[in-house]
C-alpha cells in the first residue's frame, strides 16, 4: 500500500465508521450478493481531486474505483469523474463519506486553481505561487494539502516539525528579532528554515540580516509590502531570502499581493473558506 494511503487508513475508517457504525439498514434491502456499477457525475464545473482518497475509502468496503478524470485536470457540468464497481449494497453504503471527500477536495482544487490564475495573470507563470496554512479542517489537513498540490498550490508547511516558524506571539518573549532568530538557529537542526513573521519594515530587514531564510509579511498595506521589498532589494537582502504575504487574501486582493513581488501567498480562504463542487453518484 502506498505510504499516503496508510497515512490516511485510520482516517478513513473512522469516516466510514461515523456513518455507519454498525449496519446499514437502508442498504439492507438490496441483496448482499447482487453486484453492479455507479458513475460518478459532476453537477458543476471544478477542478479534479480527491480520487485517491476515494478510492481507498470504496477499496475498504470492497469496491473499485475506476479513474475517468485526471486529478487536476477541469471538468464540466455531466463529466463523468471515476466509476465504481463491487457489491451494490457497499458502493451505497460508502457513497456518501466518498462523495463527501470528492466534493470538498474538488472545492479546495477548484479554489486553488482560481487563485492561481489570479497570480499568474499579474506576476507570470511560476514567479509566485498560492500556498495553504495550516487552518485546516481537522483530520483532513494533509488530503487538503494534496489537493492544493495537485491544482498547481504550494502546501506550506504539513506540520510543526516542518520548519521554525517565528510569530508575533513568540516574538512577546524577545526584545528585538534578531535575538528570537539566534536561538531558533541554536536550538533546531540546521536542516530546519527559519521564517519570521514581521509588520514593519524595519522588522523585515533585522530578521533578513539575522539570517532568516524567510520573511512573512503579514497584513501589510500593499503600499508597504512594497516598500518594503524595495528596502530589501536596496539593502542587499533580497537574494536567497523567500518573501511571503499573508493576511487578507481573497480572490479580489490576491493579485495586488502578486503585484508587490513577494514569491508566495498564502491564505486559509483555499481550504477552510473553498465551496465544495456539486457531484453525485448513479447506478448503471
Amino acid at each position: 500500500m502506498d505510504p499516503y494511503e496508510i497515512l490516511l487508513r485510520d482516517t478513513l475508517e473512522g469516516f466510514l465508521k461515523e456513518d455507519c457504525a454498525f449496519k446499514d439498514v437502508t442498504s439492507s434491502v438490496i441483496p448482499p450478493d447482487k453486484h453492479g456499477s455507479a458513475i460518478i457525475v459532476a453537477r458543476e464545473a471544478g477542478v479534479c481531486a480527491g480520487l485517491v482518497e476515494a478510492g481507498l475509502v470504496f477499496s475498504l468496503t470492497g469496491c473499485v474505483l475506476g479513474i475517468s478524470c485526471k486529478e487536476g485536470n477541469p471538468f464540466k457540468p455531466g463529466d463523468s469523474i471515476a466509476s465504481v464497481t463491487g457489491k451494490l449494497a457497499s458502493i451505497l453504503s460508502t457513497e456518501r463519506v466518498a462523495l463527501n471527500l470528492l466534493m470538498h477536495l474538488c472545492g479546495v482544487a477548484t479554489a486553488t486553481r482560481a487563485f492561481q490564475e489570479r497570480i499568474d495573470a499579474v506576476a507570470g507563470r511560476g514567479q509566485c505561487k498560492i500556498a495553504a496554512t495550516r487552518k485546516t479542517t481537522p483530520g483532513m489537513r494533509a488530503m487538503e494539502k494534496r489537493a492544493v498540490m495537485v491544482a498547481g498550490g504550494d502546501p506550506h508547511r504539513w506540520s510543526l516539525d516542518d520548519m521554525v516558524l517565528l510569530k508575533d506571539t513568540h516574538r512577546s518573549y524577545y526584545n528585538d528579532v534578531a535575538h528570537m532568530v539566534s536561538v531558533a538557529r541554536n536550538r533546531v537542526s540546521f536542516s530546519k528554515k527559519i521564517e519570521v513573521e514581521v509588520e514593519t519594515t524595519d522588522d523585515a530587514i533585522m530578521a533578513a540580516r539575522a539570517g532568516a531564510d524567510i520573511i512573512m509579511l503579514d497584513n501589510m498595506p500593499f503600499s508597504l509590502m512594497k516598500t518594503t521589498m524595495e528596502k530589501l532589494e536596496h539593502e542587499g537582502l533580497r537574494q536567497g531570502i523567500i518573501v511571503e504575504s499573508s493576511g487578507n487574501v481573497t480572490l479580489d486582493t490576491v493579485a495586488d499581493h502578486a503585484r508587490t513581488g513577494v514569491d508566495i501567498i498564502s491564505t486559509s480562504a483555499i481550504t477552510l473558506k473553498a465551496m465544495p463542487v456539486d457531484i453525485s453518484l448513479e447506478l448503471v
